[in-house]
């Protein structure tokens, strides 16, 4: 998409602090972070919502267990959020954050203050760790199975209630 800021990114027409890049994914850092060292892991694909493309969403969510991983490794925080929600930016994305005694992210909490030199630095910190891990395509199976099925049951109840309220129609013209 031609305005989207992630899709700027993507093509490099933004300058940003890149952690992790495959070939479907792009991870970087979050200039308004939360907490140190906050990533955003996107598709290179724009779409708004996971269940527009469940096996590329899978493999989005799959880069940020491996950008938290980095994260983990390299920084040391007490632990690792993810997150994923609708935001003021339209392109699909899943939000890494790291987690510090003195640094809770919430999205409700102000961004920190961060230099360009200091995400430098954590960039080339992050960057720097290799993830041997590969999804477990039994589990991204398991989760497409029952998105299928909720869609599948969504579909019959609209057929359901289509059907209940041209019933009702027809009898309020018989009556």
């Amino acid at each position: 998409m031609e305005d989207c800021i992630f899709c700027k990114i993507i093509r490099k027409e933004v300058p940003s602090f890149i952690v992790h890049e495959d070939d479907e994914c792009l991870s970087f850092l979050d200039v308004m972070p939360r907490s140190k060292g906050m990533c955003i892991v996107v598709p290179k694909k724009h779409y708004n919502s996971f269940d527009d493309d469940f096996d590329m969403s899978s493999k989005v969510f799959s880069a940020a267990l491996i950008v938290g991983e980095k994260i983990k490794k390299s920084l040391e925080p007490l632990t690792i959020f993810f997150s994923s929600f609708y935001s003021q930016i339209p392109h699909f994305h899943v939000r890494v954050y790291p987690v510090y005694k003195d640094q809770i992210p919430i999205i409700e909490n102000k961004p920190i203050e961060i230099e360009d030199f200091e995400l430098a630095d954590l960039m080339k910190k992050i960057s720097s760790i290799d993830v041997d891990w590969k999804p477990q395509e039994k589990i991204v199976e398991v989760v497409r199975e029952i998105i299928v099925e909720k869609k599948k049951s969504e579909a019959e109840e609209r057929k359901v209630d289509e059907r209940d309220a041209l019933w009702k129609k027809k009898s309020m013209e018989i009556a």
